[in-house]
């Protein structure tokens, strides 16, 4: 351990020195969520000579001063509540347009000359966890540290959790002969709030389960639906479930310590659950941690371009994926990023699971959509006849599979295009189904009869 201490410790630099090795023209990049460096992020705050700093991450943790500063440029491949309200407040925070997977990809060709990320502490073998945090983030960082021209930072933080990967992936891990640079740094992980649940999304939840079967490969977007399809899991009777899935947050730890997940069925990787980030409560953080003595390598951290590969995705039983949107038109297809042209979230996985499920044997692709929409006290459908001029398309109608709202399901699985708008008409809103109706039948007037609603 000594020698390896020693090598850390010649690594270690303050946070002032580390301000230092940042140039006033350059660009970085960092991991995002819980796995953001926000100590680093915050000390570059302190930065007096910024002329041009650009940096590359996504789904801020926190909104750092330094992201206000008018000479830095921030490039988010998911815009979520921190990059909405620095753009509210003027801030130069750009969203990319990026499926999750294409992360690396774009990490490649923006070649980031600085790659910063949240580290786990080191162990007698000199080795370092990325933790909760593969996802994007793994790849970049490996490549830039074969590269003298780099610079690859560590933010060491003990509460970071020690997580394994997939060992012919690297393991989730990097030794510390391959960083150039270590600053210490003792935050709290970002933690998501519980989220509420209105009657809604109970009811979508309800509606849900009842398209899942024991034996799955389940992978859950974020919010209150995945946790609620997950407690509801863990009162079922049903069981032996498989994880696949590019985010894993307190559902999952629901599942497993029910008892429901066993990984046996899933055709690849079995016995093992496969995530690229986690984004959760402390709990989540410390069952993940192999220090606690809970996980034992049952779940394992995988970069992103792998964990959300449609092809590998395709490759496990049973894959039932669930994710949300916002609105869907009469033809299938689906906005569940933007709002209008305003950009909300982020392109995400979304579409690599749908994909992913649509060539899975018994696979099934679930997107949750609430019905209407109350705003300023007025009430909107979710379905629509089109979507509003500017609407960016997240699931294209030739993958949209099953859409639940809270008033049924509708299965687009292998309808002609005349047939799918009744099928939407019949999950829609009540407020709203007479028009809707008198929409699809303006849309095939041809094609129309009264049974396909009977």
């Amino acid at each position: 351990m000594s020698s390896f201490q020693d090598l850390y410790n010649s690594k270690k630099k303050s946070t002032q020195e580390f301000i230092s090795l940042i140039q006033g023209k350059d660009r970085l990049a960092t991991s995002i969520a819980a796995g953001q460096p926000r100590t680093l992020l915050n000390a570059l705050s302190d930065k007096t000579d910024i002329e041009n700093l650009e940096i590359f991450t996504g789904l801020c943790a926190f909104p750092y001063p330094l992201f206000t500063h008018e000479k830095v440029k921030v490039i988010s491949g998911y815009y979520g509540p921190i990059e909405r309200m620095l753009n509210d407040m003027g801030a130069n925070v750009a969203y990319l347009p990026l499926a999750f997977n294409a992360f690396e990809i774009f990490a490649k060709s923006f070649k980031p000359r600085v790659v910063m990320t949240t580290l786990s502490a080191m162990d007698e073998k000199g080795r370092l966890s990325f933790g909760s945090n593969a996802e994007a983030i793994y790849c970049p960082f490996i490549e830039a540290s074969k590269d003298k021209s780099r610079l690859t930072v560590g933010e060491i933080n003990p509460q970071m959790p020690v997580v394994y990967g997939l060992r012919e992936l690297g393991n989730n891990q990097i030794s510390i002969e391959d960083l150039d640079v270590v600053v210490e740094s003792d935050q709290s992980l970002l933690e998501l709030p519980p989220a509420e649940m209105n009657a809604a999304e109970k009811k979508i939840a309800e509606l849900v389960v009842s398209l899942l079967k024991s034996g799955d490969t389940l992978q859950f977007g974020i919010g209150a639906i995945p946790n609620e399809v997950a407690r509801l899991l863990s009162e079922s009777s049903l069981t032996n479930f498989g994880i696949h899935s590019e985010l894993i947050s307190d559902g999952f730890v629901t599942l497993m310590e029910s008892g429901k997940i066993s990984n046996t069925q899933k055709g690849l990787h079995e016995g093992k659950s496969l995530f690229a980030f986690a984004l959760g409560s402390q709990k989540l953080y410390e069952w993940l941690d192999e220090r606690k003595g809970h996980n034992h390598g049952r779940a394992l951290a995988a970069p992103v371009s792998y964990v959300n590969d449609p092809h590998i995705i395709a490759k496990n039983q049973n894959m039932a994926s669930v994710n949300s949107g916002f609105m869907i038109d009469l033809s299938g297809q689906v906005s569940s990023e933007a709002i209008g042209e305003k950009q909300y979230s982020g392109v995400g996985g979304q579409l690599n699971f749908v994909q992913g499920a649509f060539h899975s044997p018994d696979g099934r692709s679930i997107l949750c959509i609430k019905s209407s929409v109350e705003i300023e006290g007025k009430r909107y459908s979710n379905i629509v006849e089109a979507l509003p001029p500017g609407s960016i398309i997240s699931t294209p109608r030739h993958y949209a599979q099953y859409i639940v709202t809270e008033q049924g399901i509708a299965n687009l699985y292998g309808l002609t295009d005349e047939e799918r708008c009744y099928e939407l008409v019949k999950i829609a809103h009540p407020d709203f189904k007479e028009e809707l109706l008198k929409q699809a039948r303006e849309r095939d007037k041809n094609y129309y009869h009264s049974k396909r609603l009977s």
